[in-house]
C-alpha cells in the first residue's frame, strides 16, 4: 500500500472517530449534570421539590443527617441573618454534601413545604360571628393571606392538622411546634413597630411578620437552587 492510500485510510478513520469522541464527551458531561437523582439526594439528606426544583436540606440547621434520619436538636436563631451567617460559614468550609450555595429560604419558598393533613382552613371555620366573617369572604372559600410583594396564598391549616405541618417522611424529626425563619423582610413599616423577617409556624402552617421586641428565637432550614 502506497503512502497516499495510507493517508486516505487514516483520514477516514479520524472522521469516523471524531463524532464518537464528541458523543462520549457529551455523555460524560450529561452524567455530571444529572448525577444527583432524587433517590441519591434523599439518601444524602437532601430533597428536590418536584414543583419548584429547589433542593432542601432534610434536617433543620443544627441537626445532623445519619443516613436515614435527622439527629439532635436544631439551633435557634434570634434573627434570620444569624442563620445565614451560620450557613455562610458552613459554605466556606466545604458546605453540605459538597454543595456551598446553601441559604435561608424566602417566605414564598418556605410556605411551599407546608402540608396540612386536614386541608387549609376555610372562612367558615374561623371562630368569629357570621357578620364578622363576611369581611373575609364566603364560608366555603379558603382563608387567604398576601405574601410580601406577592400573591395571596392559604393562610393556615385547618384545625386538627397533624403537627408539624409538613411531610415528616421528607423532613424527619422536625419540632412539632417549630417556627422557622425566612429571609424575606416586611415592606410594611408602621410607626412604633419594627419587624424582623417573615416566618412560618409549622405548628399550624401560619406565616407572619415577626415583631422585633418579642423574644422570637426561631429555627431555620437551608435550601439551594438546583444549578
Amino acid at each position: 500500500m502506497n503512502l497516499f492510500n495510507q493517508s486516505k485510510i487514516i483520514l477516514k478513520l479520524s472522521k469516523d472517530l471524531i463524532p464518537a469522541c464528541f458523543l462520549l464527551l457529551f455523555s460524560a458531561n450529561s452524567m455530571g449534570v444529572y448525577a444527583e437523582t432524587d433517590e441519591q439526594l434523599m439518601q444524602s439528606g437532601q430533597w428536590r421539590d418536584p414543583e419548584t426544583g429547589l433542593i432542601w436540606m432534610r434536617c433543620s440547621i443544627g441537626q445532623s443527617w445519619t443516613g436515614s434520619t435527622c439527629k439532635g436538636d436544631p439551633l435557634e436563631f434570634n434573627k434570620w441573618e444569624d442563620a445565614q451567617d451560620y450557613l455562610d460559614q458552613m459554605n466556606k468550609n466545604g458546605g453540605f454534601e459538597s454543595k456551598n450555595n446553601w441559604r435561608v429560604p424566602k417566605i414564598k419558598e418556605l410556605i411551599t413545604i407546608r402540608n396540612c393533613s386536614t386541608g387549609w382552613r376555610k372562612i367558615g371555620q374561623i371562630q368569629l360571628p357570621e357578620q364578622e366573617r363576611r369581611q373575609y369572604g364566603q364560608d366555603h372559600e379558603l382563608e387567604m393571606k398576601k405574601l410580601p410583594y406577592g400573591q395571596k396564598v392559604p393562610k393556615i391549616c385547618a384545625d386538627g392538622s397533624t403537627r408539624p405541618t409538613l411531610d415528616t417522611n421528607i423532613f424527619p424529626n422536625t419540632p412539632p411546634d417549630g417556627k422557622y425563619w425566612s429571609s424575606s423582610l416586611s415592606p410594611w413599616k408602621p410607626i412604633g413597630y419594627k419587624y424582623k423577617a417573615w416566618s412560618v409556624n409549622f405548628k399550624t402552617g401560619f406565616f407572619a411578620r415577626t415583631i422585633n421586641y418579642i423574644d422570637n428565637r426561631s429555627f431555620s432550614r437551608a435550601v439551594r437552587n438546583s444549578k
